[in-house]
C-alpha cells in the first residue's frame, strides 16, 4: 500500500513539490498538469526546476550527490503535511516516491527563490563545465563550555551527565539530552552576593538550559550568555553575546521582571529587553548589520542603550531591528510583521528558513554552524533568496541548495570561495 498525495491547504511552494512528486508517480490529473504547465512557462527558473526534475540522469546526479541527507526523514516530513487517501501504487512506481524526496529538498526551496540576474561573469571551469564543490563537513551539534563563579571551565561536550557543580544554594546539573539545569538545594541566601556562570557555545556549538527560575534559554553558535545561579527577589537579569531563544515562566509570587541584556563581543552594552512571561528570539552577532528580537508570544520592550533611550512594545508576530551602529538616539528602532514568527526560531531544530537573504548573510551563517572559513573571489553574486535550508544535514547539502539556485563555489585550502 502507498498514499496518494491530496493538495488541498497547501501553500504554494509545497503545492509545486508534490504536483512534481505527482507527475513522477503517474497520479497528476489533466488540471493540475495544466497548473504546472502555466508554472513552468512563467519563469526560465521554474522551467529549469520542472525539467531538472523530470531528467531521470540528473535525477541519478541529484541522488548521489545528496546520498548524506536523510531521505527517510525528508519523506516523512513531506507526508506530515499531506493528507493521505490509502490506495495500491505498483512496486515499480514507488521508487518515483523517493526519489522524488531527495530532490525535493531542493525543488521546495528553488521554486520560491527568485534567483539568477541576467548577467552573470562565469566561474571557474574544468573542461568547460563548471565542478560542483565537495565539502564534506558535519553540522554543528551540543557543544558548550560553562564558566562557574570560581574561574573554572567545564567542557561541557566531555563531562558526564549529573551533577557538575555546587553554586551557594544551587546544583549545576547536566543532563543527558545537551542541556543543562539549575536546581536549588534550600532557600535562597540573598546575603551571600550574586553568583555568576556563563554558557558559551563555540563555531558550531549549541546549548540549552533552564535557569533557576525554570526559564529555558537556546543558545546558538559562537554565543554567550552570563547569568546568577540564583536570581534576586527584584529582577531577573542575563546578559548575551550572539543569539539566543527564550521561554520565559512567570514567577508565582510576583511579577519579578526578566531582563535581558544585548552587549558586543567587546562588552557594550547594546540594548535591553524586558519580559514578563514570554517566548522570544535575540539575534545580535556582532558581524550583522541588525540586532534582531523576534517575539512569538507574550509582550516584550525593547530599549536602546544610553541617556537618550528609545523603547518599543512588540506584539506577538512581530520582530524589531535596530542598527549595531549609531546605538545613542532616537527612532532607531524599526517593527516589521511577520508572516511566520516561527521563522526566526527554526535554527533550533536546524531548519533555517530565509526571506530576501543576500549570499553573505547566508554564508555568515553557515560559517557559524559548520565551523568554516568562508571567502569571496571577484565580485560577490547579487542574488537574495527566499527558501529553507537543511542545517542539519552534511555541508554538501546545503551547498547543493545553493548551487541549484545560482551560486558557485570551490574550497580553496581548507576554505570555501564563494565565486562570482
Amino acid at each position: 500500500m502507498d498514499t496518494e498525495i491530496n493538495l488541498s491547504g497547501m501553500d504554494e511552494a509545497d503545492y509545486l513539490a508534490a504536483l512534481l512528486l505527482k507527475q513522477l508517480r503517474q497520479e497528476i490529473t489533466a488540471e493540475e498538469l495544466q497548473y504546472l504547465e502555466r508554472w513552468k512557462a512563467a519563469h526560465p527558473s521554474n522551467a529549469l526546476v520542472y525539467d531538472r526534475v523530470n531528467d531521470s540522469e540528473t535525477l541519478l546526479a541529484d541522488l548521489t550527490s545528496m546520498k548524506q541527507v536523510d531521505m527517510e526523514g525528508w519523506w516523512q516530513k513531506i507526508s506530515s503535511n499531506i493528507t493521505p487517501i490509502t490506495r495500491t501504487v505498483p512496486f515499480y512506481q514507488r521508487w518515483y516516491t523517493y526519489a522524488a524526496a531527495a530532490v525535493v529538498l531542493i525543488v521546495a526551496g528553488a521554486i520560491t527563490w527568485p534567483y539568477w540576474q541576467p548577467k552573470k561573469m562565469q566561474p571557474a571551469t574544468v573542461n568547460g563545465t563548471y565542478v560542483p564543490a565537495i565539502v564534506d563537513v558535519q553540522p554543528g551539534g551540543n557543544k558548550a563550555t560553562l564558566t562557574l563563579s570560581n574561574g573554572n571551565v567545564i567542557n561541557l561536550s566531555d563531562a558526564n551527565s549529573g551533577k557538575l557543580a555546587r553554586e551557594g544554594n544551587v546544583n549545576v546539573v547536566k543532563l543527558n539530552e545537551g542541556e543543562i539545569r539549575y536546581e536549588r538545594t534550600g532557600e535562597v541566601n540573598i546575603q551571600q552576593g550574586v553568583v555568576w556562570n556563563t554558557l558559551s557555545t563555540p563555531r558550531g556549538g549549541q546549548y540549552s538550559l533552564v535557569l533557576p527560575d525554570g526559564s529555558k534559554v537556546w543558545l546558538n553558535a559562537t554565543s554567550t550568555i552570563k547569568y546568577p545561579a540564583q536570581f534576586s527577589e527584584t529582577e531577573r537579569r542575563v546578559t548575551i553575546t550572539g543569539e539566543a531563544y527564550f521561554d520565559v515562566v512567570s514567577t508565582n509570587t510576583q511579577k519579578v521582571p526578566f531582563i535581558v541584556e544585548i552587549k558586543s563581543v567587546s562588552g557594550a552594552s547594546l540594548a535591553e529587553v524586558e519580559v514578563l512571561g514570554t517566548s522570544f528570539d535575540i539575534m545580535a552577532y556582532d558581524d550583522e548589520a541588525d540586532i534582531k528580537t523576534t517575539l512569538l508570544k507574550g509582550k516584550v520592550k525593547l530599549s536602546v542603550a544610553g541617556e537618550n533611550s528609545d523603547y518599543k512594545l512588540l506584539t506577538p508576530g512581530q520582530q524589531a531591528q535596530m542598527p549595531h551602529m549609531a546605538i545613542n538616539g532616537k527612532n532607531l528602532i524599526k517593527i516589521v510583521d511577520l508572516e511566520d514568527a516561527e521563522d526566526a526560531m527554526g535554527w533550533r531544530n536546524g531548519l533555517v528558513s530565509l526571506q530576501n537573504a543576500d549570499i553573505r548573510s547566508i554564508m555568515r551563517m553557515v560559517s557559524r554552524w559548520y565551523n568554516i572559513e568562508v571567502g569571496y573571489e571577484g565580485q560577490t553574486p547579487a542574488y537574495t533568496f527566499t527558501g529553507t535550508l537543511p542545517l542539519k544535514e552534511n555541508l554538501s547539502a546545503v551547498i547543493k541548495v545553493l548551487e541549484f539556485n545560482g551560486v558557485k563555489f570551490k574550497m580553496q585550502q581548507n576554505k570555501l570561495i564563494v565565486l562570482p
